[in-house]
């Protein structure tokens, strides 16, 4: 049986336990860094995998749970085929509980289930409250009908459950397209002694063999890979729904940063996209023009958003927007992204890229509006129209 190429990650409040379930299940400590050793808490993506009893090694992303390092989480998040969102017994729901699985609806997660942390905290009524809290906040999202294992790292409770879930998820996850252009995101960058740079990151569509040239964007530089792996083992190729670490020679490490893409085509960058934004319900009010932080897979930067279709921007609401990017970044239609105040420290809401190279619509012009909805809609008539338009 061919091996699912695969991505789970984690999501949930800080101190609800992600980093320790991931090590009872692995035997692997995601958080590396000596700042989240003295802190106990995670502040970057850790990631590792598991071998599961059906053959399937799954790539595993563990996300930061504190407020302060969402911006983290949220660059963990891209990618994600399935998320195990922890939630601890002793404590129930949490702000960053709420916000990590409003985040991952915006993001097109549509898959995962719930793990009910630290069981071993409580007795049984308190448990059973807890489940009926779970039962009650994903009521209406895309976990609704899902799982809830419960589960302690402390004692091993719930271990193999959470193993015949994660491998009868592994079954039913339909595999990611492997035709289309080879894009992945940088979101770590090292060097290793007798290698060289490496790169880190999760592999959004496409495949590339190591033996391809890839190019790195939007500085429009090729590479050459000396090595291709997949969870730590040296492999020809990596496809869609892979974690993988790219071995590069030719250029230093300061040549790359988190948020280039690498692609095995020249794609063209832009300054200036179309998209769909939507505002969470706790959200504040947008006016016409905001300055806000814009995450688009691992790329972090301060926009300017204009609203085209509405003078102002109401929590819970949807319209259609132009964002101003202060430098180049590669985006394709259909790409998700995440929107932030402009102080780093609330998220706003999100949504989809629908035109990645548009026209200028500063003065809000009636036609041109009614050109960027026609788009918003997809139809395929409309997007070859819009393009000859432009041209």
């Amino acid at each position: 049986m061919e091996n699912k190429h695969i991505i789970i990650g984690t999501a949930g409040h800080v101190d609800h336990g992600k980093t320790s379930l991931i090590k009872a299940l692995t035997n692997f400590d995601c958080d590396t860094h000596k700042q989240e050793k003295e802190r106990g808490i995670t502040i970057n993506q850790g990631f590792t995998h598991i071998d599961l009893p059906n053959g399937n090694s799954l790539g595993i992303i563990d996300v930061p749970g504190h407020a302060d390092f969402v911006k983290n989480m949220i660059a963990g998040a891209c990618g994600m085929d399935l998320v195990m969102l922890v939630i601890a017994a002793d404590e129930g729901i949490m702000p960053q509980t709420k916000e990590h699985l409003a985040i991952l609806k915006l993001l097109g997660v549509k898959t995962g289930f719930v793990v009910l942390n630290k069981v071993d905290l409580v007795d049984e009524e308190l448990l059973e409250l807890a489940e009926e809290e779970v039962l009650e906040f994903v009521a209406g999202t895309f976990l609704e009908n899902s799982a809830i294992i419960k589960f302690s790292a402390a004692d091993q409770t719930g271990k193999s459950e959470l193993i015949e879930k994660l491998t009868e998820a592994s079954e039913n996850i339909q595999p990611k397209n492997t035709a289309g252009i080879f894009r992945m995101y940088i979101d770590r960058v090292f060097v290793k002694e007798g290698f060289g740079t490496i790169l880190n990151g999760s592999v959004l569509s496409g495949k590339v063999n190591k033996n391809d040239s890839v190019f790195l964007l939007p500085n429009k530089k090729e590479l050459r890979m000396r090595k291709l792996q997949r969870h730590g083992k040296d492999v020809d190729d990596v496809v869609a729904g892979d974690r993988a670490s790219l071995n590069v020679v030719g250029f230093k490490s300061k040549d790359f940063k988190r948020g280039m893409l690498l692609s095995d085509e020249m794609l063209k960058d832009t300054k200036l996209i179309d998209v769909q934004l939507s505002l969470f319900e706790n959200s504040a009010q947008l006016e016409l023009w905001n300055q806000v932080l814009f995450l688009h897979e691992t790329v972090r930067v301060p926009v300017r958003v204009h609203l085209l279709d509405e003078d102002f921007l109401q929590p819970g609401k949807s319209c259609l927007a132009q964002v101003y990017l202060p430098f180049p970044i590669v985006a394709e239609i259909g790409d998700k992204f995440i929107i932030r105040n402009s102080s780093g420290n609330v998220t706003l809401g999100g949504g989809e890229i629908i035109d990645n190279h548009p026209l200028h619509h500063r003065r809000r012009r009636k036609g041109q509006i009614e050109d960027v909805q026609k788009i918003a809609l997809g139809d395929t008539a409309e997007l070859i129209a819009a393009q000859v338009r432009k041209s």
